[in-house]
C-alpha cells in the first residue's frame, strides 16, 4: 500500500482500482485532458507539443500508467493536481484511473510517478 500526501492509502496492484472506464473518459476529459494529452480521450492537453501540461503534466500519448499509479498521481499534491483533487470524488479518481489504465495498456513507456 501507498500513502499519499491527502492521507489516501491506494494499493500497488492496480486490479484492486476499480471504475466505470467510461464514465473515467468523460471525467478526464472534464479535470485532466486540458494538462495530459491522451488521444484515446481526444484530450490534446497542453502535454501534445512538449510532452508536458500546462503545469508540467506528462502528456499519456506514450506511457503506459496503471490504475494505482494514477491514484496515487491524482492524490499526491503537486503540480495542479491539488486542484483537481478538490472538484473530483473518489468515484471520479477511480473512474479515471480505470479508463487511463485501459487506454495506455500497449502504450510503449512504463510511466513512473517521478514521470508528472
Amino acid at each position: 500500500m501507498l500513502a499519499s500526501a491527502a492521507g489516501v492509502w491506494a494499493s500497488r496492484d492496480s486490479t484492486r482500482v476499480k471504475g466505470d472506464v467510461v464514465a473515467g473518459k468523460r471525467a478526464y476529459r472534464t479535470y485532466c485532458g486540458q494538462c495530459h494529452a491522451l488521444a484515446e480521450a481526444l484530450a490534446a492537453g497542453f502535454g501534445a507539443e512538449n510532452k508536458f501540461g500546462q503545469d508540467g503534466g506528462p502528456s499519456f500519448n506514450e506511457l503506459r500508467v496503471s490504475a494505482s499509479l494514477s491514484v496515487s498521481a491524482i492524490t499526491e499534491l503537486f503540480g495542479g493536481h491539488e486542484i483537481v483533487l478538490k472538484k473530483m470524488n473518489w468515484t471520479q479518481i477511480h473512474d479515471v484511473s480505470a479508463f487511463v489504465e485501459v487506454a495506455t495498456k500497449k502504450h510503449p513507456i512504463v510511466a513512473k510517478l517521478t514521470d508528472g
